[in-house]
């Protein structure tokens, strides 16, 4: 069903460009600041190189230490959406299923990397965000599009890629906080250096009594008691320096999270999920220029349920990665080699419980005068499906040193599931070992300012994807079938002074069924989010408003299934007490505003959550 014309990059973003010029007239103002350039953070996962955030073609979101110190005791899933630019869903409040949307793309199309570990499930093809703990992060960075020409399968929307606490520098670092519906947290950081070696530990504790995660309209499955959440988590960094520009690394986390779910009434229903990321890693400069990253690694997904549909799922992914950066010919080189296999252990009887990847990618990120280039390539090989080949290209000129104008074509696709592929026959119903993968192409235009405390853009994108997998219509089994078109723009604008902070982002996008026009379930035609903070001598504070349109609960895009639009207003304070101990205190949803992620699953109204932090870095 693929030719050289289903995408349609040219007549979507040729509508796409007359609103990115109408827009523009928003944006000269950045132009004219006059305040000091900032330092660009370095950030890895655009090309798989470290580069300056400022020189990136890709569109990609930071998010730093100090917004997710400033979270309290929101998700991961509800920071990505508060500062990532990300449409989300969960099925109740802490610890529930949750699912996070790049681009209007599925929530199985984004890859999550643990320090570029996978940890997702290979039965659901799904990650879960709702068990990986903000105590062990320090950064996370958010690529927005494509990724399959560097990531392989999966990364049709996106890549998330999460850095957990390390041992740069000397640090120690305690919290302790409660809040509402009898949350509890607490957590402790050590760093040390002892001649060529540093380590750091990191551990984290989180218990909630929570509220039911279920209402009226959830049919069978309501049942109004509350449903708590506890977590336990550590993690270790551990790195030795066997030469100037060689090291090797140990890098491991682990979370341990119980939550209580609705499966109906009458019985008690508990999750038991355990995620883990182990990698040992050899870092060498080879020459000045050739620099070589060995990793093995481990990652695991293991969830036991007890209640009225006991059974247990595990998913465990052993990892090799190879990758040289090469600094030659006028610019930044990357290949490597990756390969992965997955392996199922289940109370279910899949008819076949591992599969092996092998990939093989390249890429360069260069500049020609005032031209940059990016580009990257990638085949990937399949135990069960066989060969598939990626690419994406971009390019980019400098109109100015701040301003600068950027164009991207790529390709992506997603592996199915084992549930897709395996599950056996069940009430009638079983996998389809035929399937083929999930594909998508996506262009997208940019025009963007870096550099000052005034920073901003526009990007227009636009995607096809085919082969969706769908169940069929007699119910029975999955085929590929559906198409899927998404079109947008996104504008985003922050500035920085000594005293001020702000940052907004908005989000237009049209992602639709290409066959029926109906709007993909759970993704809103315009979202955004916005924050203005303050610092004022040992004081600060700030607040926080994220929106979203209306959505549909069903495919069918029925009046029924109708989940209407909100608006959350946050807000924060801190005051150090002392220059070691901080004093903190957040209000999630000031208004207590009524809203629907999933329909029949309630979310948190007012909460307020005061912590106790001690630093000495």
């Amino acid at each position: 069903m693929t030719s050289s014309r289903s995408l349609r990059a040219p007549r979507a973003l040729r509508g796409l460009g007359l609103l990115a010029v109408s827009t523009l007239p928003t944006l000269p103002f950045i132009a004219h600041a006059a305040e000091p350039q900032t330092l660009q953070p370095v950030v890895v996962t655009a090309t798989r190189a470290p580069q300056p955030i400022d020189t990136v073609l890709a569109d990609l979101r930071v998010i730093d230490a100090d917004a997710i110190a400033n979270a309290g005791p929101m998700t991961l899933t509800e920071l990505l959406q508060t500062r990532g630019g990300v449409e989300i869903s969960a099925n109740g409040g802490p610890g529930q299923v949750s699912g996070v949307f790049l681009r209007g793309s599925n929530a199985g199309h984004v890859v999550l990397l643990v320090d570029g570990v996978r940890i997702n499930s290979a039965t659901a093809g799904t990650n879960a965000f709702e068990n990986i703990p903000l105590a062990q992060i320090e950064r996370i960075e958010i690529l927005r599009g494509v990724g399959s020409s560097l990531y392989g399968a999966d990364a049709m929307g996106g890549v998330i890629q999460v850095f957990t606490k390390n041992a740069d520098a000397p640090r120690s670092e305690a919290s302790v906080g409660l809040g509402q519906w009898d949350t509890h947290e607490a957590s402790l950081g050590l760093a040390r250096k002892a001649g060529a070696t540093r380590w750091s530990l990191q551990a984290g504790w989180r218990e909630s009594r929570g509220f039911s995660a279920t209402n009226p309209a959830a049919g069978f499955s309501y049942d109004p008691d509350a449903d708590g959440y506890r977590n336990l988590n550590l993690g270790l960094n551990l790195e030795h320096e066997l030469a100037d520009g060689h090291s090797l690394a140990l890098r491991s986390m682990a979370s341990r999270g119980r939550t209580q779910f609705d499966a109906g009434p009458g019985t008690d229903d508990v999750n038991r999920q355990r995620l883990s990321s182990t990698a040992l890693e050899s870092r060498n400069r080879i020459t000045a220029d050739w620099r070589s990253l060995l990793r093995l690694a481990r990652g695991a997904d293991h969830i036991r349920t007890d209640g009225a549909f006991p059974g247990f799922v595990d998913t465990d992914q052993d990892q090799a990665s190879w990758q040289n950066d090469v600094a030659a010919l006028g610019g930044q080189w990357v290949a490597g080699l990756d390969w992965r296999r997955e392996k199922v252990a289940s109370d279910t009887a899949y008819t076949v419980s591992a599969r092996r990847f092998l990939g093989a990618f390249a890429g360069v990120s260069a500049r020609l005068g005032e031209n940059l280039i990016e580009a990257s390539a990638r085949h990937d090989d399949d135990s069960q499906f066989g060969g598939h080949a990626t690419g994406k290209l971009a390019w980019g000129y400098k109109l100015t040193p701040q301003w600068r104008a950027s164009a991207s074509y790529g390709t992506a696709f997603k592996a199915p599931s084992f549930n897709d592929l395996y599950y056996p026959l069940a009430f009638g119903f079983s996998g389809n070992p035929n399937l083929k993968p999930e594909r998508a192409r996506s262009a997208e235009l940019a025009l963007r300012h870096d550099g000052g405390a005034l920073q901003g853009g526009v990007v227009l994108f636009a995607s096809r994807v085919s082969d969706l997998i769908a169940v069929d219509p007699t119910f029975t089994t999955v085929v590929n079938v559906n198409r899927a078109r998404i079109r947008g723009i996104t504008l985003d604008a922050s500035w920085r002074s000594d005293i001020w902070t702000a940052r907004g982002e908005f989000t237009h996008q049209d992602a639709e069924d290409a066959d029926t026009g109906a709007r993909l379930v759970r993704r809103a035609r315009q979202y955004g989010s916005a924050s203005l903070g303050v610092v004022q001598g040992s004081w600060r504070g700030g607040i926080e408003w994220v929106v979203s349109g209306d959505r549909f609960g069903a495919a069918s895009n029925s009046a029924a299934s109708r989940m209407g639009g909100y608006g959350l207003v946050n807000l924060n304070a801190s005051w150090a007490v002392t220059p070691r101990w901080t004093l903190a205190a957040r209000l999630n949803n000031l208004t207590g505003r009524r809203y629907e992620l999933v329909q029949g699953y309630n979310t948190p109204g007012s909460n307020l959550f005061v912590s106790l932090a001690y630093a000495d870095l």
